[in-house]
């Protein structure tokens, strides 16, 4: 499966469109309300697996993705004209890769700009109003089950900013407000560039000139159509998942759609791969289209944002590739039944990662009570990726977040949990409390050194850490929301 390219380290990661439900439109991954659709976004990676995950969306012009889906690079052929052509070989080409016999046909539409989005929204779009979890949730001095309310919507990711979770993220420095996170999330629609229905079992395209970046996103997306024939992809995500669970799953299904992916790109000739990287232009210091950057303070753009929301696809493949090289295709369908709960084992990336010590599904560690008499905005799960971010706050505003897996804050976690409130000295800050939860003291005493940078970085958020009991640590912090 795993195939190594001269240009793997200059290529453009195909990236997918952020999990989660977003208000007013079908979710990109629904779980028992109209299936799961499961989108390919222009993500602002240098690369596929481990690369920078931070930068702006790729959104080449101020209404669509311009040439990177409208032209340059293309052959002058419809998607209409190219696809009994290119649809066949390209079914036979991820059918190889996969190791999987296609059992049905996918229809594939390509659709302007316009009727993309509407197809996006789905027929329920205009029903569902915006959704403020918080809101009425405010009690004294006692946690709330913020993720565990989400979830009766329908599971939601690490990206999600609701239940308190972008209060939390600002109140760690992760991002300068919670306000710039959800405004960066309502944004996140305009980049998504193709997406697989699993309810009506189609393939959707934006764009109706045959490109590059056109018939690498219909591999993606193909992918996922195989899968689901074989693999029930809207059972992947088990009821009642944490946002940690649901991003460590999603990950085994982009996971599975980027190794595609990236064989796909291995294969072009010189003049396909300079017509794919040039509708691209990367440039060299953002990782954005030269010329075409979303500029810093742009609503547009939030660092926390794109990380979190494509790393299921970039650390995702770096699984999925660990397991089908070790156990084959049969090992990934496995995967892709029974997969991966933590971020934490997706960082790890081995063949059976529920067997190594240390790397099993994370402990129930209950949530930090808030202070007496505070309006509390929720609780839930951080995570071992958002943990290992933390150092990185201060570079992150210009270069965006970067994480190599072996370089990981610690490889002792085993849960945590957060419980996140409004400042009750000002209505425009939030405060939250994080207990992390380390195998023993030694674990605990070398995660409380590897945030030593959080701590000195984010002074503006009070960033403060406090040894707890035998083995585990307590971080703080109070942010703009």
């Amino acid at each position: 499966m795993s195939h190594v390219s001269p240009h793997a380290d200059e290529r453009p990661a195909p990236t997918a469109e952020p999990t989660g439900a977003r208000r007013g439109r079908r979710p990109a991954w629904v779980l028992g309300v109209g299936g799961l659709a499961v989108g390919l976004v222009v993500g602002g990676c240098s690369g596929l697996g481990v690369g920078a995950v931070g930068g702006a969306a790729l959104v080449a012009d101020g209404s669509s993705l311009g040439d990177l889906l409208t032209g340059d690079g293309g052959d002058e052929r419809t998607v209409a004209e190219a696809l009994p052509d290119e649809l066949p070989r390209l079914r036979a080409f991820v059918a190889e890769e996969r190791g999987l016999a296609w059992e049905r046909e996918v229809p594939v539409e390509a659709l302007d700009d316009e009727a993309f989005e509407t197809a996006l929204a789905g027929p329920d779009a205009g029903d569902a109003g915006p959704r403020d979890a918080g809101e009425g949730d405010a009690v004294e001095g006692d946690a709330v089950e913020g993720d565990a309310e989400l979830e009766e919507d329908g599971a939601v990711a690490l990206d999600d900013p609701d239940g308190g979770r972008a209060e939390t993220y600002a109140a760690l420095g992760l991002t300068p407000s919670a306000t710039a996170y959800r405004e960066a999330w309502d944004d996140g629609d305009s980049a998504v560039t193709g997406f697989y229905d699993t309810e009506t079992r189609e393939v959707v395209l934006r764009g109706q000139t045959w490109t590059p970046a056109v018939e690498e996103t219909l591999v993606h997306e193909l992918t996922h159509a195989l899968d689901d024939q074989h693999v029930d992809l809207d059972a992947v995500v088990a009821e009642g998942a944490t946002p940690e669970q649901v991003s460590a799953a999603t990950a085994v299904v982009e996971g599975s759609a980027e190794a595609v992916a990236w064989a796909w790109y291995d294969t072009l000739d010189d003049d396909r791969l300079d017509a794919y990287d040039e509708a691209w232009e990367v440039g060299p210091e953002d990782g954005t289209p030269e010329g075409e950057g979303v500029a810093e303070g742009d609503p547009a753009y939030d660092p926390l944002l794109d990380a979190l929301s494509l790393f299921p696809y970039d650390y995702g493949y770096v699984a999925v590739e660990a397991v089908g090289d070790d156990g084959g295709p049969e090992a990934v369908d496995e995967l892709l039944r029974a997969p991966l709960t933590t971020t934490e084992q997706v960082l790890a990336a081995r063949p059976d990662p529920g067997a190594v010590p240390g790397l099993a599904p994370a402990v129930e560690v209950d949530a930090p009570t808030a202070p007496e008499g505070v309006e509390v905005l929720g609780s839930g799960t951080l995570g071992l990726f958002p943990l290992a971010l933390l150092p990185q706050v201060a570079q992150a505003g210009d270069e965006g977040y970067w994480l190599d897996p072996e370089d990981v804050v610690t490889h002792a976690w085993t849960g945590d949990a957060w419980t996140t409130w409004v400042d009750p000295a000002d209505d425009d800050r939030a405060c939250t409390a994080v207990l992390v939860r380390l195998e023993d003291a030694r674990g605990r005493d070398d995660l409380l050194d590897a945030l030593g940078p959080w701590v000195a970085d984010a002074s503006d958020v009070g960033a403060a850490l406090e040894p707890v009991g035998d083995g585990d640590l307590r971080l703080t912090g109070c942010g703009e929301r």
